[in-house]
């Protein structure tokens, strides 16, 4: 096996693959929502960079239990996957309480409570924060500590306690 760099071509290539599998309307959609694409291509540039890894490691798709915006102008939020080399995946949502969404994120992980794979456990702004979270040894910033996001995100499941009060609008 080589040890040398795959070229490009052919990282391109398997990130456009990547991309086509995971979200394939999104993918086929890149042209006519250029601006979202972009943005997407932005987050994954700046979480790479934050977490010092590969960007074509990092995928930036649509978030199916979050969404923006009011009335019809609502779309998905942006969930944000990291593949590690050792096949781990973390996965983020940006942190829209920040000075800019493209520069924080809240790690997704397993809610204590429910089970639920995908609620926000932690501020994430660089990789001392993520070993911050993964290290118990730092007390209030460790893995005990979850941001308030925490707290009513529709990530949890509908009989958690912390999951999201219903409106009663979700029988409709």
């Amino acid at each position: 096996m080589s040890t040398a760099p795959q070229s490009l071509t052919d990282r391109a290539i398997a990130a456009a693959r990547r991309s086509r599998e995971i979200a394939p309307q999104e993918f086929a959609d890149r042209a006519n929502l250029r601006l979202r694409w972009d943005r997407r291509a932005v987050t994954a540039t700046n979480v790479a960079t934050a977490l010092g890894v590969p960007v074509d490691t990092v995928l930036v798709r649509d978030d199916p239990d979050r969404h923006y915006g009011i009335g019809t102008s609502r779309m998905p939020g942006d969930l944000i996957e990291v593949h590690g080399d050792d096949g781990a995946r973390w996965r983020f949502i940006p942190d829209l309480t920040g000075f800019t969404p493209m520069w924080g994120w809240l790690l997704l992980g397993e809610c204590p409570c429910c089970e639920a794979p995908g609620v926000p456990l932690a501020r994430v702004a660089g990789l001392a924060d993520l070993g911050a979270h993964l290290a118990p040894e730092f007390g209030e910033h460790g893995a005990d500590a979850a941001p308030p996001e925490f707290d009513g995100d529709p990530g949890h499941r509908p009989d958690c306690q912390f999951a999201p009060p219903t409106t009663g609008k979700e029988a409709e």
